[in-house]
């Protein structure tokens, strides 16, 4: 605390001193007798130290570390932490840091913070700047330069291995597939299926980030082609549509992982029982995939049953507005109660192998309204999103026609072809 006072009164001295000369000066700047030279030595302004230098590092925030060792390990006492945490709390709570993250930081020889600078996550950071005797907290965005890029890519195991091969980031992956998982079957996709797409990748001093927008995409899939356009309407409402402006968000999930898993038995009115070594009925889906994978639930719904069932060992069962009931089996851990509501898309267990099971997969089965098991495959995926508001139609056109034509204008050059857009 001494330096801090120490630092405080060279800096109001400083002041005090230049304000000083600047009074002096313009005294004798109008004085009557213009050949009277200013004294220089009339201001003597001494002062008993100087500065100390400014020292620059990064901390890596460790596993279970906490933000008072951290600072007690770089030589902070308690109570310049306390204060450090106290000023900076209205604005972001810094005990909420998280491990695998750094602290850049900025501090004079004699220990005093003179800055600190923390990234939230991928898009904004938290700037925190020595004013006097106080600390003053901004959250401020990352300034990103933003390239848009055009992809072509042709399919030759899956779409992972078409992007990742070329260096792009599994989490592009997860993004075609959560635009397209109604409607492509990625456990199904063949040798040349094709894709073409225009996204935003973020730079930050020339290193990518992130990736942003989607904007189009178009996936040839077998003798199906399929669209999907990002639109914002006039009321800030963003949703995916196809060709015609209806939505891609559908009931069901194609299936109910993130990525395209492997199927080891298809829906069958009699199949041979590698267990029970007998042919019967296996009415539903088999997904190969490794123990602890997670299990999504394929559609918005309640869960109604949660627990063990014989042969199906941990099962969760949903039933869904529409009348439809999905169950989930086979599962190392499940992670829904009963009577909970859950959303399309959420995690509800791991895939395992309890009960009667070869080894970890999950078996998944669709009922209709009258309890038949139907084929998940064959589910009829009814829009449950609304399609282009009437009155924003005109506008979605203009907008899907201008995607159309750059994506028409994108080489299809095998096996992958990307390249910066001119187009914005």
């Amino acid at each position: 605390m001494r330096a801090r006072e120490q630092d405080i009164r060279f800096r109001l001295l400083g002041l005090f001193c230049v304000a000083l000369s600047l009074f002096l000066a313009s005294l004798q700047a109008f004085s009557s007798d213009p050949d009277i030279e200013p004294d220089p030595g009339l201001i003597i302004c001494e002062l008993e130290g100087e500065l100390p230098p400014l020292e620059r590092m990064e901390q890596v925030i460790g596993r279970n570390s906490t933000l008072q060792e951290i600072f007690l390990d770089l030589g902070f006492s308690p109570r310049e932490i306390h204060d450090l945490v106290q000023d900076v709390k209205p604005v972001y709570d810094l005990n909420r840091v998280r491990a695998g993250r750094s602290f850049f930081i900025e501090r004079r020889a004699n220990g005093d913070l003179q800055s600190l600078r923390y990234p939230i996550d991928d898009e904004e950071y938290l700037l925190v700047g020595r004013q006097l005797d106080r600390y003053v907290a901004t959250v401020k965005k990352h300034d990103f330069q933003v390239r848009v890029e055009e992809f072509y890519g042709e399919v030759e195991t899956s779409l992972w291995d078409a992007l990742v091969s070329q260096g792009e980031s599994p989490q592009l992956v997860v993004d075609l597939h959560q635009i397209l998982q109604w409607d492509v079957d990625f456990t199904a996709l063949q040798p040349k299926d094709a894709f073409k797409l225009i996204v935003e990748k973020k730079y930050l001093e020339g290193e990518f980030v992130k990736y942003g927008k989607v904007s189009a995409v178009q996936f040839a899939s077998g003798a199906r082609t399929f669209h999907a356009f990002r639109f914002e309407n006039p009321e800030g409402q963003i949703s995916y549509y196809d060709k015609e402006g209806e939505a891609v968000r559908k009931a069901f999930l194609k299936a109910p992982f993130h990525f395209d898993p492997r199927v080891t038995s298809r829906f069958s009115h009699s199949r041979y029982h590698p267990i029970l070594k007998t042919r019967r009925p296996h009415l539903g889906v088999d997904y190969g995939a490794p123990t602890g994978t997670p299990v999504l639930a394929s559609a918005s719904g309640t869960v109604s049953f949660r627990g063990r069932d014989g042969g199906f060992g941990l099962l969760v069962r949903i039933r869904h507005p529409n009348g439809y009931v999905t169950s989930y089996a086979h599962l190392s851990r499940i992670e829904v109660k009963r009577g909970q509501k859950v959303g399309q898309g959420d995690q509800i267990g791991r895939v395992g192998a309890t009960g009667l099971a070869t080894g970890p997969h999950l078996d998944y089965r669709v009922q209709d309204t009258s309890g038949r098991f139907i084929n998940p495959q064959n589910v009829l995926a009814l829009p449950s999103d609304k399609p282009v508001q009437e009155a924003y139609v005109g506008l979605f056109t203009s907008v899907r026609d201008q995607y159309l034509q750059r994506l028409n204008s994108i080489p299809e050059i095998a096996p992958f072809l990307n390249r910066v857009s001119h187009a914005d």
